[in-house]
C-alpha cells in the first residue's frame, strides 16, 4: 500500500480549476481522480492524501472536495473509512460504459485515455442461426459474418463480443482489419453508420469457454448485453451478444422522462 501525498509525481498533473468551464470544480476533480485510477496510475490499496492536503493543493474548499470524492466513491473507485487508520483508499476500478448514444468500445476507452485492444477469436461466414435470422429479419438460408473477439482495456480482457452482420450488406468485410472498430468499418467502408439499437441487459454465469477467454472462473457473473442495431433507414444490420466482466465494468444508461429533465439509470452487477 502506498500512502500518497500531493508532492508525489502521480498527483503532479492537476486539473485546471481556474479557467471558465461548464462543469463545476467538484466534477473536474472527480474526472481527474477517476482517470488516475482507471488508467492504473493510482493502484488498488493506495491511500489518498488527507482531505485537507488535497483541498489546499487544489485551492478548493473541503466541501467541494468531498463532493468529488463522493462521486468517485459512488462508482466504486475508492473506499472511504473512518477512524484512526481511516482515509480514502483506491479500489479495483470498474470501467463505466455509457450506452447512451451508442459510442463504440474504442471510443469509450479513448475518452478515458486508455488503450483499446481486440483479439479475434473467430471470424467466419456461416448460415444465420435462427435467433440471428429473426433479429436481422433475414430469409431462410441467408448468410452472416460471425466475428468473435476479446476486447481489452490497457491489456486487461474485459469484454467478449459475438457479432453477426448480414453478408449481403457487408461483402468482403472479413478481409478488413478486425482488430479496430467494426462500427467504423461499417460506417466508413460500407456507408452504414448505426443510428439506433435495442438492447437487453441481464446477468449470466460465465461458461467454460467464456471464462477461459476473459480470465474469470466458471460461474462468475457476467453482464450480458444483447443488441440489435439499425441503420439510418431503421433496417437491422447488427446482432450481437456482449459479455462484460462484472468485476471490471458497469453499464450506464441515460433516460429522459417525457416532459421532464434527464434521468440517469446505472446498472452495476454484484461481483
Amino acid at each position: 500500500m502506498r500512502v500518497l501525498s500531493m508532492d508525489d509525481a502521480v498527483l503532479a498533473q492537476r486539473p485546471d480549476l481556474g479557467g471558465p468551464s461548464e462543469h463545476p470544480a467538484h466534477s473536474r476533480i472527480a474526472v481527474w481522480l477517476e482517470k488516475l485510477i482507471v488508467t492504473g496510475r493510482l493502484t488498488p490499496g493506495d491511500k489518498l492524501p488527507c482531505e485537507v492536503e488535497i483541498a489546499g493543493a487544489l485551492g478548493v474548499s473541503r466541501m467541494t472536495l468531498r463532493q468529488a470524492l463522493a462521486a468517485i466513491e459512488a462508482k466504486g473507485l475508492i473506499r472511504r473509512s473512518r477512524g484512526r487508520f481511516g482515509g480514502n483508499f483506491v479500489e479495483t476500478p470498474r470501467l463505466e460504459f455509457d450506452h447512451t448514444g451508442m459510442p463504440g468500445f474504442t471510443e469509450q476507452l479513448r475518452r478515458l485515455d486508455m488503450s483499446a485492444g481486440a483479439r479475434v477469436i473467430r471470424a467466419t461466414t456461416r448460415l444465420a442461426p435462427a435467433v440471428v435470422r429473426q433479429a436481422l429479419q433475414l430469409t431462410s438460408g441467408a448468410y452472416v459474418h460471425e466475428i468473435i473477439r476479446i476486447r481489452s482495456a490497457n491489456n486487461t480482457p474485459v469484454l467478449l463480443e459475438e457479432t453477426y452482420l448480414p453478408t449481403a450488406r457487408f461483402p468482403r468485410l472479413l478481409s478488413a482489419d478486425l482488430t479496430g472498430s467494426v462500427y467504423a468499418l461499417m460506417a466508413d467502408h460500407f456507408d452504414t453508420p448505426l443510428l439506433s439499437a435495442d438492447e437487453h441487459i441481464e446477468a449470466t454465469p460465465a461458461s467454460e469457454s467464456s471464462a477461459g477467454l476473459l480470465g474469470v472462473a466458471v460461474g462468475d457473473p457476467l453482464l450480458l448485453v444483447t443488441r440489435t442495431a439499425y441503420d439510418r433507414n431503421n433496417v437491422p444490420v447488427e446482432f450481437s451478444h456482449d459479455y462484460f466482466r462484472s468485476d471490471r465494468t458497469r453499464i450506464r444508461v441515460r433516460s429522459r422522462v417525457d416532459g421532464g429533465p434527464d434521468a440517469q439509470v446505472e446498472t452495476s452487477p454484484a461481483s
